[in-house]
Order: C-alpha cells, then structure tokens, then sequence
C-alpha cells in the first residue's frame, strides 16, 4: 500500500500541478522569498486526496477497521479543515490570528475523537493522569507541529523530506507496540511525500503550499499521539519530540528569538535554520541535504533512546537542545547571516 500511495501522489501531482497553473495560483517571488519565478503552490491538494484514498481503502479492506471509525471520521474532518484553511491562505492570505483559532479547534476536534494526551509517568511521581491538562496538552501539540511544519518549508524539499523522515522513525520506533491506523498514517506521510518529492525538490515544479505543509504538520502530529494515546511513560512522548527535532527546535527558537527582540511572534523573517545555511554558501540542494542528514541523526538518536532508561533519555534530550541552542549561537555570530538572501 506504501508503494501504491507513492506512485499515486507522484502521478496526481501532475494534475493539481495543472489545476494550480489554470486558476493561476502560484507563490509569486517576493523580498523575504528565495524563489525568483512564480511557482504553483497549492501541492499540499495531492497528499489531501492521496490521505483520504488510503483511508478509504483501509476501511474497505480491514475488516476490523470499524473499531476505528472514530478516530478515522476526526483524521477526515480535521484534514479537511485544515486543507480548507490553507488553501484559503494560499489563495488569499489568513491571518496568524485566524490560523491559530483554527488550528486549536481541530485540536480541540482532534481530542474527542481519540487523539489525546491522556497520562504521562514522571520519574518520582509515579503515573499522573492528566485530566482536563490533557485537552490543553493536544491543542497545543497539534498547533506547534503544525506550524513547526509550515514554518521550517522555506526551501524546496524540505518539509516533505523532513517529514518523510520523522513519519518512517515513529513508525520504526513504536512498531512492535503500533496498531494498524497507525501504519496506515505513517503510509499516508512516507507515501504521499515520497510521490509528491520529485516535483519539488530543488528546482520545485511545486510547492507544497500552507496547504500542504499544515496538512503535514496534522498528520505527523495525529501520528504520534495515535503511538503514544495509551502508554502512559514520559518517554513515549519525547521520542516524536526528538523524531521531529528540526522543525520544532526551529520553531520555538524564532519565537523566542522575536519575542526577545519585541516583534511579533508571527512575522516572517529570514532567520531559519535553513536561511542560515544559504547565508554561509550552501546551495539550495546542499542546504537540504544537511537538514535531511540532520533529521536521519535525530531519527536514529530517537531509536536508540526508545531503548533506553527514562534518565538516560531525558539526559539526552537536554544535550542535544544546548547543542541545538549552541550551533545557533555560532551561527548568529557569523557577519553575513545579516545580510538578505538574493
């Protein structure tokens, strides 16, 4: 089916490429964009389709697929808002006011239909159930890998790399525990960025669009909680942490970067990870390779550490976030990442 999914989503992203190019919906080339030609952009219309075939054919030829006719029916709905909404920005432009409302109702959808935080167990306090904490824990999960996915697709190939990258180690990771939705979402990532790679990796026939790359973000998201919605050790949370290392580091930092510096948390910038890795002289396709090279460590630390003790995978974490926060320090210090990339 994995296969099936990746040919599929290589074949239907001819068509939408064609759709996007009749109704005229390209990214246009601005100050703060890399590309410098108008390119479609609504890509993220292909994994949609590709995501609700797979769904489709999962209930049809799992006979037992009804147990999950819950979970499936809110993956369907909060997919579908979530393409909405980013076709919408794609097209005309939202808000981070607006995407953010959005994002936290489908999480809050998300969470009564089975995708929730619900216990963690904390190394002296024992197993804590959550409670209503679980509610505010999901929404804010979904909105941060979504956006964590969004933001970090500032080059071509980079978010569908990345996050074919992060769905094939939870996958990996939670496998001998994993039920069968799980694997059909891992499908559903690793086929549908796998097809969808080959028109956009550098130079991008297409671009995922807010479409695609929040689509992304929501299904990696749903996946790792789907993973760890029943065990109840804090280590089953980390490890998609870990697993989806580089965008979510990414994110959190541009925050914290903005507020310190009294912007908005929201506004655009060029000061990613990526942005800095073209600042020093890397090609575009080098800049990619080394966040995919990058994203693999990450993926094969979050494998060694799923067999591991719970200190030895918290001790871990902290090292490898002061040796993310240090590389970023050194970056910053270099005198061209002030300049602008042309």
């Amino acid at each position: 089916m994995g296969v099936g999914a990746a040919v599929a989503s290589f074949g239907l992203t001819f068509l939408v490429r064609g759709f996007s190019s009749t109704l005229g919906i390209f990214d246009i080339p601005d100050e703060r964009k890399i590309h410098t030609h108008k390119v479609p952009c609504i890509g993220g219309l292909s994994i949609f389709i590709i995501s609700v075939l797979v769904l489709s054919l999962f209930v049809r030829l799992y006979p037992s697929g009804f147990i999950f006719r819950q979970q499936i029916l809110g993956l369907i709905l909060g997919s579908t808002i979530i393409t909405i909404l980013g076709v919408w920005d794609d097209v005309r432009g939202s808000g981070a006011g607006l995407k953010l409302s959005i994002q936290g109702l489908v999480g809050i959808l998300m969470y009564w239909t089975g995708f929730r935080f619900e216990q963690i167990s904390l190394p002296l306090a024992g197993t804590v159930k959550l409670g209503i904490l679980g509610l505010v824990l999901t929404i804010i999960w979904f909105c941060l890998i979504i956006n964590a996915i969004n933001l970090i697709d500032g080059l071509d190939g980079l978010a569908a790399g990345l996050s074919l990258i992060a769905a094939t180690t939870i996958l990996v990771v939670s496998y001998p525990t994993t039920q069968p939705l799980s694997v059909i979402l891992a499908i559903i990532i690793i086929g549908s960025c796998a097809g969808f790679l080959p028109h956009n990796f550098y130079p991008a026939k297409i671009f995922l669009g807010d479409t695609g790359s929040m689509l992304l973000g929501f299904w990696l998201a749903g996946l790792s909680l789907l993973t760890s919605t029943k065990a109840p050790a804090l280590l089953i949370l980390l490890i998609p942490v870990i697993a989806m290392g580089l965008p979510v580091f990414d994110t959190l930092h541009a925050f914290i970067r903005r507020v310190r510096h009294r912007q908005h948390p929201f506004r655009a910038d060029q000061r990613h990870i990526h942005h800095r890795l073209l600042h020093l002289g890397y090609s575009h396709r080098h800049s990619v390779i080394i966040l995919y090279i990058a994203s693999i460590y990450l993926g094969l630390t979050a494998y060694i550490l799923a067999q591991a003790e719970t200190f030895v995978t918290l001790l871990t974490l902290l090292l490898l976030v002061l040796g993310c926060i240090l590389i970023v320090q050194i970056l910053r210090q270099r005198p061209d990442l002030n300049h602008r990339v042309r």
